[in-house]
Order: C-alpha cells, then structure tokens, then sequence
C-alpha cells in the first residue's frame, strides 16, 4: 500500500468501514488494469564510476573527456567531483561505488607509506601536472612570500601537498590559508589589506582559471625553481605565453615544477562483476585513444603515453594486457600503434 500525506492517512481512519462485496460480484476490470500498468523492469546499466578532481582542474576535464570521448564503447562513465590528494585515495578504497580515482605521483607516494599498493592498482600514467604559482605584484620572488599568507588550496588536496613540500624544501615561513582557487583567486584581486600574497595551484597547462586574468588585474605567475632534493617524483617545467598569453609577455616563460596525473583503480577481485566492467573500461580507453587525442579535447591528451609505467606500482592485468597487445599488432603491421603515442609524464 502507498502512504501518502499525514492528513490524507488520517483520512483512511476516520472514514467509516465499507461493506466488502463478495469476490463473485466484484468487477476483475480493476485487477486485469492493475497488472497492465505495472512497469517492466529496467534492465541494469553497465557503469564504472571515477572520482576526478576539483573544478577547474585537469582531472575533472580528463573525466570529462572519458565520459564523452570513446564513443558509447565500454560501460558507461560516471565521473564525481572530488578534490584530489587523500581524500581521492579514501575514495578509491573505501568509499562505495567508485572503481576508479585520479592521482598525482605526489599522492601515490605519500600513499606508500600507508601500504595501499595491494588494494590499488593504476591503468595508466597520464600527463604531467604544473605547479601554479599565482601572486600579488608586490611579490617578486617566492622568498618575498616569508612571513606571508599563502594559499595551499583545500586541505588534503594535491596542491597542499606539492605546494608545502617546495615551500618547505626552501626553507619559506608562511601562514597557511585554504581556499579553492577560484576563491583565493578573488580574494587577492581585492584590496584586503592583509589579504593572500599568493595561491597555488597543481593543475595541468593551460588552467581554465586564469584565462579571464590579465596583467592588469595585478597578479602574475612566480618562478618556482626545481632543485634535485625535491625528490623524483618532480620535474622541471614551465608556463610560456602560448598557455597564458594575458600573463606572460612575448617569448618569456615561467619556470615551475611539475608531478605527473595517473588513473589509479580498486584491485577488484577477477571474479566479480565490478572488475569485468573495470576491464571493459581499460579496453574501450586503450582502444579508443585516438579519439582522446583528436582537436576539441583538452591538448594534455597529446602527452599521454599509455606504454609509461610507474615501477613501484601494480598495473591493472587487463591494461597490460591491452598494452601488450597494441605492441603485437604495431610489431605486425596490423596497427597504428597510437595508443602508445605522445610524450607522456616522464
């Protein structure tokens, strides 16, 4: 029986009992119709669901892509707005419903320690990842940021974790803030007398964040130095006018570090039907790359080599296996080979 409002069920109890007819005089239209306006079941659509990253970084385009990009083929993609960093881990392992995440090597790394190898295995390393480093025009250098406030981005994320281990690694005090990008963005183009001094921002070139922003807004990009003692899980990079023409001037170019994005997976047991969906994915993604990479996407595609491998970690058996696969038929003549294309997150 179906309830409905309080006053409606009041209703039923104050209304006086009716006289039941016997079954013989009872019309059979209203049963017949009954079992004619029951709605056919729904069979179960076939999804894999991916946590991404927060608005206005590549892992949320990345999703984007994924979900539209490899024409119908595989399970359908369910991608969620996350924040990265800790809490994307926590999303993969624990959280239900999501199958996959993706991470930084900077998140995989401090996930070492904790001993999640086992239960997470990756499907393959993506592009790299630049550290932004928007700032104040008062601020020349990072080392003008001593004593400042500096945003890091929301706590757990991936930017917290990068941007605290470079301005940690040059000895910078600073006061810690925590917002978004977008906020901390319009938070120091006010005149807040002790407003941010600068924000960080781990996101791919170009971020759709700073297009709207030009030099008259009085911010620009710091020069972040890559130094050796950051670890290897770092590289050397740069922001150049072609990516930020409204802030970078001519053939000038902003040096900065960078991590590398990888699409990370549970470690779902073979037999079960969560890891037939998760291998259907890997197979459409590998054999549906070409379109990734096709003009319209996000030009990060263009790096990503699917045949990079991250040695610590576990790849996903049916991505190797589609990997292997891809080598074979390049080896043979039989195929392109442009699964493996592209520069890749080194």
């Amino acid at each position: 029986m179906t309830t409905g409002s309080p006053a409606a069920a009041q209703s039923l109890l104050d209304t006086p009992a009716r006289t039941v007819q016997p079954a013989a005089t009872r019309p059979p239209v209203a049963r017949a119709k009954s079992a004619r306006s029951r709605p056919a079941p729904v069979p179960s659509v076939r999804t894999v669901t991916l946590v991404s990253g927060e608005p206005g970084s590549t892992a949320l385009d990345t999703a984007y892509d994924l979900t539209t990009g490899l024409g119908g083929e595989g399970p359908r993609l369910q991608a969620v707005v996350g924040a990265g960093g800790e809490r994307a881990i926590t999303d993969v392992l624990r959280t239900r419903g999501v199958d996959m995440g993706i991470l930084t090597t900077a998140d995989l790394k401090r996930a070492e320690t904790e001993d999640v190898g086992r239960q997470v295995v990756y499907i393959a390393k993506l592009h790299n990842v630049e550290l932004h480093a928007l700032a104040r025009a008062d601020i020349a250098h990072l080392t003008d940021l001593d004593g400042k406030v500096v945003n890091l981005g929301e706590a757990g994320s991936s930017t917290q974790q990068v941007a605290r281990r470079v301005l940690q690694h040059l000895g910078i005090r600073f006061t810690e803030a925590n917002f978004g990008p977008a906020e901390a963005t319009a938070r120091m183009r006010g005149a807040e007398a002790e407003g941010i001094a600068a924000s960080f921002f781990l996101t791919g070139k170009p971020g759709a964040l700073y297009a709207g922003l030009a030099a008259a807004d009085g911010l620009h990009f710091l020069p972040v130095p890559y130094e050796p003692g950051l670890g290897d899980i770092f590289y050397p990079a740069s922001l150049g006018h072609a990516e930020y023409p409204a802030l970078i001037k001519g053939e000038e170019s902003v040096d900065t570090v960078a991590v590398a994005a990888v699409l990370v997976a549970f470690d779902w047991a073979e037999r079960t039907d969560r890891y037939r969906q998760l291998a259907a994915f890997t197979t459409a993604l590998f054999a549906g790359f070409d379109r990734l990479r096709a003009p319209g996407r996000h030009p990060k595609w263009r790096e990503v080599n699917l045949a990079a491998a991250l040695p610590e970690w576990r790849r996903f058996k049916p991505a190797q296996q589609a990997l292997d696969e891809r080598v074979r038929q390049a080896a043979g003549g039989t195929g392109t080979g442009t699964a493996m294309a592209g520069g890749g997150a080194r």
